[in-house]
This record gives C-alpha cells, structure tokens and sequence, in this order.
C-alpha cells in the first residue's frame, strides 16, 4: 500500500517535460497512430531500463497510471509479489475499464517491462522500443480513443501487464484471478506485443485456435478489416509444427489462452530461421536478424536507420485495425457468441496447470 501511494504522489513534471503530449480533447481528431507513436517515442528515450525492480519500472507505473487518468480513466493496480533468484519482487498490473450495459468485456493487454539484465549483459539502457513500447503506445492509443466513444455496449478493459520478461508472471496472476463469470463473460483478449521490428505484420490467434477452429474468429474478422483497410497482414503461416497454423505464442497471449478467444499482434517473419517467430528480418543489416532484448538494436535509433518511417507505419496500421475492430464490436457489427462451455472444464483442471510459460529468452 505504501509503495501504490509513494508512485501516485511522484511529480511527473520533469518527465513531462521533455515531449508534448497528445492532448485528450482531440482524441476523435487525432490522426492514426499519433497517440501511438508519441507514446512508444516517450516510453523509449525517458524510460529505458524499465525492468522488474527497477526505478523506471516504478516510474513507468507512475507515467502509465496518468496517462490514463490524463483520458479519463480510473486506474487501479493489481499488486503481485515472487521470487526470482533468491529475491523477491513486488510489482503490479496496471488496470483501466470503460464500463458498458451488456455484462460483456473486451481485454487489450500488453506488458510494460523491459528484459533484466543478465550475467553477461547490461539493459539497465534497453528502451525497448519495439518490445514493448509500442505495445503500450498502441494500448494507450486505443484507450485514447475508447474513452470518446459516446455509448459503450461491452465494457473495455485495459491491462498492462507487469514482469512479462520474466515468466508472464503479471498476466498469470491477473487470470488467477479472473471469476468464472468474468471469464464466461470475456469476448476476447487482445494482446499487443512488439508491434514494429520484423519484415511483416501479424494477427493470430491463440494457440488453442489449432484445436478448436472457433477461436480464430477474431483472428480472422481482423484480417478482413486489415485487407479492407489495404494494409498488408498475415497469420503465422504454421511452417513449423511447433507453432501451428493461425497461432501465436510467447506472450502474455498464452496465460488467457486456455480460457478466453485471444488475438494477438506482433510483427517477426515467421517464415525465416528456425520459424517460430523469433528471427526478425531477412535484412543482413540486423545481427541475427532479431533485436530482442538487446539494447544496441532494440531502440529508436537503431530502428530509424535500419526501416526509416516503420514506426511511424506499424503503430498507425495497428491503431487503425483495432479501432476498427473494437469499434465493430461495441457497435454490434461483430457479433458476441454465448459463453464456451469448456471454461468450466479449464477452471476445474486448475489454470497453472494449463499454462504453459515460453519466454522469448528460453527460445
């Protein structure tokens, strides 16, 4: 409790400073991506270093938790402590809803922490800027955007998720946590994860869609709205049996896999490498063709030089296809099928047992 009221109370005027920021009143007016791209721009040069246990980590929460309240929202953190190596850690998720009427909800997730440092690497410096900012740029956009909307069927709930890096442990326990009501009750969670570097753009679904074919659906109305929006997307073309067809994995994406529709975005090449989503870009300028992780590459700078104006694309793109989607689905024009009947069987499983925690560094 002392820590949650020793964030809220830090001046944000020196931070603020520095990059003028979207002003709320113009949310409908703002161009694609903007918001977005500021965003991911700010997360990067102030924030850098955004670990577990960090300062930047607590001076992110801090940041995050305005900004939404900056567009009208009323945060509230989901506290979470464990262990790693010998040491505990207390951290939180960070949760913003617009309310509705229907007793539905839609989740948009992405994580707002940055990989440790390890034995042989310092990222006390690691911006980045693709892993996650522009996740949270695109997260913050939308919710920009949500929060004008003049009337809300579903509810929509924000989440940024805290220690993914380390093991998803933020998303577990969020979903832990989740009543079998809210569970029965949730249309799909979108997840936003590394949005800019790779050769291409994605949408998949989770990767219990390879099983149950309905829960691509959402996977598959996105792409519909990207071809109508003529921008490039593609699915995991499941070239390698491990990652089959359509899905996803590697992200907050797998901890509501088991009991919710997920879709979920990210940009790789899926079709170079060992093809599972890890190596980046065919591009020779990159070293081993991936940036995760590594301060020297996962940063603005680096990225400009190499794919000048990508992320400027990559966030207008995917603000564009969820503010389309999310505002198909709270105008009716996506339809909101009964609660799947094998929630029940997942919450009687047990959902730890149902997880399964591929981190980005184990690959």
């Amino acid at each position: 409790m002392t820590q949650v009221v020793q964030r809220l109370g830090w001046s944000l005027v020196a931070i603020a400073a520095s990059v003028t920021l979207p002003s709320v009143a113009n949310a409908i007016e703002l161009t694609y991506g903007a918001t977005a791209l500021e965003e991911t721009r700010y997360l990067s040069l102030n924030l850098a270093g955004r670990s577990i246990g960090s300062e930047k980590g607590e001076e992110t929460v801090t940041y995050l938790n305005q900004r939404l309240q900056d567009f009208g929202y009323e945060p509230t953190e989901q506290s979470f402590s464990f262990e790693r190596a010998g040491e505990t850690y207390d951290e939180v998720n960070i949760i913003a809803e617009r309310s509705g009427t229907s007793g539905k909800q839609v989740i948009i997730g992405a994580h707002y922490d940055t990989s440790p440092s390890s034995a042989t690497l310092d990222r006390s410096n690691l911006q980045g800027t693709n892993d996650n900012s522009s996740g949270i740029g695109v997260l913050l956009e939308l919710a920009q955007r949500v929060s004008a909307y003049e009337d809300a069927r579903h509810s929509f709930k924000f989440i940024l998720f805290g220690a993914e890096e380390v093991g998803l442990i933020g998303s577990e326990y969020y979903v832990e946590n989740m009543s079998e009501d809210e569970i029965d009750n949730t249309i799909v969670m979108i997840n936003l994860d590394s949005l800019i570097f790779g050769d291409k753009l994605y949408l998949n679904a989770g990767p219990s869609a390879a099983n149950r074919s309905s829960l691509g659906r959402y996977r598959d109305i996105a792409l519909e709205i990207a071809q109508e929006l003529d921008i490039a997307a593609e699915t995991n073309p499941g070239l390698n049996p491990a990652y089959p067809a359509g899905t996803g994995c590697c992200s907050d994406l797998e901890a509501f896999d088991p009991v919710v529709p997920v879709l979920a975005a990210e940009a790789t090449n899926w079709e170079i490498g060992d093809l599972d989503g890890y190596t980046q870009t065919s591009d020779p300028r990159v070293p081993d063709g991936r940036t995760w992780h590594d301060p020297a590459t996962d940063n603005l700078e680096f990225i400009e030089e190499i794919f000048p104006g990508l992320i400027e694309e990559r966030t207008r793109d995917y603000a564009l296809i969820f503010d389309t989607f999310l505002g198909r689905v709270n105008s009716g024009a996506v339809s909101v099928p009964e609660p799947a009947s094998v929630v029940g069987l997942a919450i009687a499983v047990g959902l730890g047992g149902l997880f399964t925690r591929k981190q980005k560094e184990s690959k």
